[in-house]
C-alpha cells in the first residue's frame, strides 16, 4: 500500500519518515514503511496480520502504475490512492472527485481475478454510485482478445463502444482496445489506440471500422480441425445438426452474412443461423410461432457457446437483432414467408454438397 495513517491523518509513502508509527487506514492496524533501491516506498503489514481489505505483495508495476494513472486522470478532478470505502469492504487504487456527476474509482489489475471476484467489487461500486474504471496492465495486455477478458473487464464508453482499457507502465500511455465486435465466423476484432492524455478519453474515436474480408476455407478448415480434435464445442454443434441429416462443414451459403454481433455469439452467428435454419425449414407449408421461433433461437444460443451476461452487459439486445435479421434474411430469399403470428415455410434450405 502507498498511504497509511499517522497521528490521525493519511501520509504518502513517498513522504513519510522511516521512523514513524504507522497504522492501515482500513485495519488500523501497524504497518511498516518499505523503502528499497529497486521499488518505491510502500507500506506493508507486519507478519501475521490480518486485513480484509488491503492485500499484500504488490509488484513494482502495480505501486508505480497507481501513481501514474492518478496524474493521467487528474484534470478530472480530485485524485487520491487508495481510497477505503468501509461500508462495501473495499478499496480502490485510485479515486477521482469530479466536480459534477459520479465519482470514478480506478481498479489497476495486473493480479489473476476471477469474473466473480471482478463483478463483486464491480456491484459494490455501483451500490454507492461510483463508476468503477477496471484498467489491465501488462499480464492482460498480452494475452489474445476473446471471452474471457471482454467477460470481466469490457465496458461500453461514448465514443469507444464496447472497450478495454490497459495502462502501460513503461510507456505511461494507455491503451484502448474499443468497438469490440464479432464477425460472423466467431472471430473478435477491434482498434487499438493509445493515448496520451486524458482528454483524447473524452474525445473518443469516430471512426467507421474497416470492411471485413471472411475467410472461410480457413474457417472450414479450422472446423475440420476442431471435429478431428473431438473440440466439445464444435461436436455439440454437430450432434444438434446430425439428426436432420446435414454436417457442420456444409453450412448453406444463403445462410452467410457480412452482419457483425457484439462479442456474445460464441461458435459465431454463422453457426448460430445454421442451427436455427435447420430446425425450422424442415418440411415446406409447415407453421413457425413467434414462440417457435424464439425457443429454438435461444437454444441454438446456448449450442454454440453463446454468452448471456457479463459483468457490464447482456446478451439480449444483440440476440433479439439477430433473430430479427435471419427471419428478415429467410423472409427476403424467399425460405419463408410472412403469415399470421409467425411465418410459413416456402422451400427448403440446400446445403452444400446436398443433391437438389
Amino acid at each position: 500500500m502507498l498511504i497509511a495513517l499517522r497521528q490521525g491523518k493519511l501520509i504518502d509513502a513517498a513522504f513519510a519518515e522511516r521512523r514513524g508509527d504507522y497504522c492501515c487506514p482500513a485495519c488500523r492496524q501497524h504497518v511498516s514503511l518499505r523503502h528499497g533501491t529497486q521499488v518505491q516506498p510502500y507500506f506493508a503489514h507486519r507478519a501475521k496480520a490480518t486485513c480484509t481489505i488491503f492485500s499484500e505483495g504488490e509488484t513494482a508495476q502495480h505501486l508505480a502504475g497507481k501513481r501514474q494513472l492518478l496524474a493521467f486522470f487528474a484534470p478530472w478532478g480530485r485524485v487520491s490512492l487508495e481510497h477505503v470505502l468501509p461500508t462495501i469492504q473495499q478499496r480502490a487504487d485510485g479515486w477521482i472527485a469530479r466536480p459534477t456527476g459520479k465519482a470514478i474509482a480506478i481498479e489497476f489489475q495486473c493480479s489473476p481475478i476471477t469474473t466473480k471476484q471482478v463483478l463483486h467489487r464491480t456491484r459494490g461500486y455501483q451500490k454507492l454510485g461510483v463508476y468503477p474504471f477496471w484498467i489491465l496492465g501488462q499480464r492482460y495486455s498480452k494475452q489474445k482478445l476473446g471471452w474471457s477478458l471482454i467477460e470481466r473487464f469490457a465496458t461500453r464508453l461514448r465514443g469507444w463502444g464496447l472497450c478495454l482499457l490497459f495502462w502501460d507502465v513503461q510507456r505511461q500511455r494507455m491503451r484502448i482496445d474499443h468497438h469490440l465486435y464479432q464477425d460472423a465466423l466467431g472471430g473478435y476484432h477491434g482498434r487499438t489506440v493509445w493515448l496520451a492524455n486524458v482528454a483524447d478519453l473524452a474525445a473518443g474515436n469516430w471512426q467507421r471500422l474497416p470492411k471485413l474480408e471472411l475467410d472461410y476455407p480457413a474457417w472450414r478448415s479450422r472446423l475440420a480441425r476442431d471435429l478431428h480434435l473431438k473440440n466439445a464445442a464444435v461436436l455439440a454443434i454437430q450432434e444438434r445438426l446430425y439428426p436432420a441429416g446435414h454436417h457442420v462443414l456444409d453450412v448453406p451459403t444463403a445462410l452467410t452474412t457480412s452482419a457483425v454481433t457484439p462479442p456474445v455469439f460464441g461458435q459465431g452467428l454463422l453457426l448460430w443461423r445454421a442451427l436455427v435454419a435447420s430446425q425450422l425449414l424442415k418440411q415446406p407449408a409447415t407453421t413457425i410461432s413467434l414462440a417457435n421461433f424464439k425457443e429454438v433461437a435461444d437454444k441454438s444460443f446456448q449450442i454454440v457457446g453463446g454468452h448471456r451476461r457479463a459483468v457490464w452487459f447482456t446478451a439480449e439486445h444483440a440476440l433479439e437483432m439477430a433473430k430479427r435479421r435471419l427471419a428478415r434474411d429467410l423472409v427476403a430469399s424467399g425460405y419463408l414467408r410472412v403469415a399470421d403470428d409467425g411465418w410459413q415455410v416456402v422451400k427448403q434450405l440446400r446445403w452444400v454438397g446436398e443433391s437438389i
